[in-house]
């Protein structure tokens, strides 16, 4: 009888996918400035290359998981990672507006080929190794997009420094094609699910309650994030290098709230309070942190622990969903659904919570994060509850 083969290496293989996912959304930003000179492009030209992948992301979230659902998630992935490979190519040779957001617009098909399909796959390959060990490979998949975003800023500065903005284009490209080989050579074994001509199933409501949950939370946790640099600038008195790389640390921070919600897994944690308290806690700090003339040491301190509480939220999240999403095809569409819902999140929270600052203060952003926060909280404890007594049936 021959052991059972780790799932590791293929959720590694799909956890690179990722982060070429989530490095499109860091590698704009940073050679943004760059590339405006270049081409002569306006600041909102510029805004709107950036924002392409999530407003693609927030429209069309759970369409791609239904269309993923249809071709199948082996094929969606790896055309995913082609778009990304071709658009980082293409852009290099830009020379004009409308040639950089039409290859901006391939990649952010490619990033919702990838963000539908790829943790679907680890969550089904990873299950077969049993529940834990799938919560852990979906804990870490959580951390995808603030470590891609970061590896693509840090990566694409550092080529643009040594050469030139093409250059850093041509390479992140060079780099998807990579990845596209080694997909194809590596045959990602195809979900049992997919492809198939039976429509998925309905989402439940304890699904639903998940995924707006999540998307509540990414307005909170995005809006802050957008808004702390200009909080330490104008407030705290540090200079905008120092905000950007402490807002920088504070992000990156999330990482460790994975780290510790994946502890809770390996031990068999029951997830309901964790994921309540790491969902509550975020909007109390935040009172610390968005008020007028703030410590500086204070704001950073509790910026960095609100956001590490929100890596464990997010963790178990992406964890809870396949003890909910049972059905055939569920899965899928529900993962659609929570990209669509994070993405939402995401693009609305910086303007939101800038809007309550602009008409009522610092605090009325802090306000505005309890509130969502306060909507959240029984949505993700009906979730919860949900997969705990999900789990206790089939144990």
């Amino acid at each position: 009888m021959t052991a059972a083969r780790s799932p590791w290496p293929l959720v590694g293989l799909l956890y690179l996918c990722g982060l070429l996912a989530a490095a499109q959304l860091g590698k704009m930003s940073a050679l943004a400035p760059l590339i405006a000179t270049a081409l002569g492009l306006s600041l909102t030209t510029v805004a709107i290359a950036i924002s392409l992948i999530e407003i693609g992301g927030a429209a069309l979230g759970t369409v791609a998981g239904l269309f993923a659902h249809r071709l199948g998630l082996r094929r969606t992935l790896r055309a995913g990672v082609a778009c990304l490979a071709l658009a980082g190519l293409g852009a290099a040779s830009a020379h004009g507006a409308t040639g950089l957001l039409g290859w901006r617009l391939l990649e952010a098909a490619g990033y919702l080929g990838v963000i539908v399909s790829a943790p679907v796959l680890i969550a089904h390959h990873a299950g077969a190794a049993g529940p834990r060990v799938q919560g852990l490979a979906l804990t870490l998949w959580s951390t995808f997009v603030p470590v891609g975003l970061a590896l693509g800023a840090s990566a694409s500065a550092s080529v643009a420094t040594a050469w030139d903005w093409r250059t850093a284009m041509a390479a992140g490209g060079a780099v998807g094609a990579l990845l596209w080989a080694v997909l194809w050579r590596a045959g990602v074994p195809e979900h049992a699910d997919t492809p198939t001509n039976a429509p998925a199933a309905r989402l439940t409501p304890p699904l639903w309650c998940l995924t707006l949950a999540f998307g509540l939370f990414a307005l909170f946790q995005v809006g802050v994030l957008g808004l702390l640099p200009t909080l330490l600038v104008r407030e705290a008195g540090l200079g905008a290098q120092a905000a950007g790389q402490w807002t920088a640390i504070a992000s990156v921070s999330a990482i460790a709230g994975s780290a510790a919600a994946a502890w809770l897994l390996r031990h068999g944690v029951s997830l309901r309070w964790p994921a309540i308290v790491s969902l509550g806690l975020p909007p109390l700090l935040l009172f610390g942190v968005f008020t007028p003339a703030p410590s500086a040491t204070v704001a950073i301190a509790l910026a960095i622990a609100l956001n590490m509480a929100g890596g464990v939220f997010a963790s178990l999240g992406f964890a809870l969903l396949p003890r909910l999403a049972t059905a055939p095809g569920q899965m899928v569409r529900a993962n659609g659904l929570l990209a669509q819902c994070g993405a939402s999140g995401s693009l609305l929270g910086p303007p939101t919570m800038a809007a309550c600052v602009q008409a009522g203060g610092w605090t009325a952003a802090a306000v505005l994060g309890l509130v969502v926060s306060l909507v959240a909280l029984p949505l993700a404890w009906r979730a919860a509850s949900a997969a705990r007594d999900a789990q206790a049936g089939t144990s």
